[in-house]
């Protein structure tokens, strides 16, 4: 429920270490600028469309509370629409997002896994400030404006993080969402050329020989440890071809190249991970 605030002095800025040094780990892939609680001015005030926008400081060491997303109207009534264990506000901040003819604020947060790594609050500042979205993802989103001005919403889809190579090998496939309202729709076939870059790439390093010796291999003996590099070009070749629409392709270059025996178990962990993924948010919330 949006909780509103009597205006009150903004407490300073308190340091708290591990937020800094967690958000710039690489298990969260992510850097932060001028983020609530670790950086100095995080609660500097941002005006927009006749709104003024802030983080503010919430309760202290809180693993959901500790950060605010506040806007506040030219009569003063400030209202809190986002909260976690660190936030800050997106560049993209003061441009119409969801194409509602309002300019958008976007509070991302990192939560500390506290669930997901990352969510972002997307608030339409019209007639009356209100969320229209709120998605969620384990790495993070990037938002990105396009020549016709439009918004495309950018990120690898976070739940093939750590699927069958380790963290630094993960295949995160792109996803490119656009937000309509507060209907959020699948994008991705726009970039096509931008997939088969990638695909054209993998396939370049695979080398017969590598390809024969894993096609030819036993999951159940060493899990593929033994040929990172190929399982990775592998996957890079079928989720570029699944997430850019083209599913025949996928499952034809994962029959093409996986291990027979093993190809039915992959299928279904990859169909599971797609459907649980940022797709599983398309549609109205």
């Amino acid at each position: 429920m949006l909780e509103f605030i009597r205006p009150r002095m903004t407490r300073p800025a308190f340091p708290i270490l591990l937020v800094l040094i967690l958000i710039a780990s690489a298990a969260c892939r992510a850097q932060t600028p001028i983020s609530c609680p670790n950086s100095k001015g995080y609660n500097r005030i941002q005006h927009i469309g006749g709104y003024s926008v802030q983080v503010s400081p919430g309760v202290k060491a809180s693993p959901t509370d500790q950060c605010r997303g506040v806007v506040a109207g030219p009569g003063g009534l400030r209202a809190i629409f986002a909260r976690s264990w660190s936030l800050w506000i997106d560049d993209i901040t003061g441009n119409d997002i969801n194409q509602g003819g309002a300019p958008d604020v976007v509070f991302d947060s990192y939560t500390g896994n506290q669930g997901c790594c990352f969510e972002y609050t997307i608030v339409s500042l019209g007639k009356s400030p209100a969320i229209v979205r709120k998605i969620r993802n384990q790495v993070p989103l990037y938002f990105r404006k396009q020549p016709d001005g439009s918004i495309v919403i950018r990120a690898g889809d976070g739940a093939f993080d750590l699927f069958l190579p380790s963290r630094s090998e993960s295949v995160l496939p792109q996803v490119s969402l656009r937000l309509e309202g507060s209907e959020l729709t699948d994008v991705s076939d726009e970039f096509t050329p931008e997939y088969d870059e990638k695909i054209a790439k993998a396939r370049d390093e695979l080398t017969p020989a590598a390809l024969g010796k894993f096609r030819s291999s036993d999951f159940h003996q060493q899990m593929y440890v033994d040929q990172r590099e190929t399982v990775k070009r592998v996957l890079t070749v079928v989720l570029n071809y699944l997430y850019s629409g083209r599913e025949k392709q996928a499952w034809q270059a994962l029959d093409e190249m996986w291990p027979p025996a093993d190809e039915s178990r992959v299928r279904s962990l990859i169909v599971e991970r797609r459907n649980r993924g940022l797709l599983a948010q398309l549609g109205n919330p």
